[in-house]
């Protein structure tokens, strides 16, 4: 989706059941919506956004940890990793604040697999039915028609 047809950014929400806002409760992970890239985006990286609010319900402690996972068949998906092999994700302490992460992913249609996920998982000390409001998005540049020419891999 662009937001006005002269940006050049495309922009893509990580849903679950078509819902793009969601409420983080127990401790199960919470597989996102894939994206085929091959449709979604014709560019060299994507920026992911992962945003979580404060927790809700007086947890002593509350964070969620986000993966991107890829597969390319769309059904089985393991841990996207940088170029390093070290697996892209974070954790965000939101006992007390609203916490953003941000990852550049490279090797759209190169060496990355087709379809990409984001999958949230929430963690709790106490509280009475926390509960965390959270939110994933791709952000991508369009390309020219000729995604990463002459590249044979990523850097991340």
């Amino acid at each position: 989706m662009r937001f006005n047809p002269y940006d050049d950014v495309l922009h893509q929400s990580s849903t679950v059941s078509s819902v793009a806002i969601q409420s983080l409760t127990g401790s199960s992970a919470v597989n996102g919506d894939s994206i085929d890239t091959a449709v979604s985006f014709d560019a060299d990286s994507i920026m992911v956004h992962v945003r979580a609010e404060i927790a809700s319900g007086a947890p002593s402690a509350a964070t969620v940890a986000w993966a991107l996972q890829e597969s390319s068949d769309n059904s089985t998906f393991a841990a996207a990793n940088d170029n390093t092999g070290t697996a892209i994700g974070g954790t965000l302490n939101v006992h007390t604040t609203a916490a953003d992460s941000y990852a550049r992913v490279e090797g759209i249609m190169v060496n990355r697999k087709r379809y990409l996920r984001i999958v949230l998982t929430p963690a709790f000390t106490g509280g009475t039915s926390p509960a965390i409001l959270a939110y994933g998005e791709y952000i991508g540049s369009p390309g020219n028609s000729q995604v990463n020419a002459g590249r044979a891999t990523s850097n991340t």
